[in-house]
């Protein structure tokens, strides 16, 4: 049994993506100072720190609700991602890295998600 969120794979992959990502949000114009940048950075952790809400539960049913935030918070990065890559030309080497990481991400989200909305199987007396 993991005790722990930091024990999940789906988590740390999460942290993973967080490390990919910010430096790409450092990297922006200064003119996003205000803009991409910080809300990039708050989608991006946004998706770890549900995660790690959701474990603490005590229902899978709300565990999987903040599975679906993540969800959303990852489909934000993406959405971001490809408005940077679009208007300041973000490399498509790292970009293409970061969103087949977010593909993986995504899918072991929506495969959590999934296993928890399946019913626990009864516990022995």
């Amino acid at each position: 049994m993991i005790a722990s969120f930091r024990d999940l794979h789906v988590w740390q992959r999460a942290m993973a993506l967080i490390r990919a990502v910010y430096p790409i949000a450092d990297n922006l114009p200064d003119c996003e100072r205000y803009g991409l940048t910080p809300q990039l950075r708050r989608a991006v952790t946004s998706v770890a720190l549900n995660i790690a809400e959701g474990k603490q539960r005590s229902t899978r049913k709300e565990y999987a609700r903040f599975i679906d935030i993540a969800l959303g918070s990852l489909n934000e990065v993406e959405a971001i991602l490809l408005i940077v890559q679009e208007l300041y030309g973000l490399t498509s080497d790292s970009a293409e890295e970061v969103l087949t990481d977010l593909t993986v991400l995504r899918k072991m989200l929506y495969n959590l998600r999934s296993k928890l909305r399946t019913p626990a199987p009864p516990t022995a007396p």
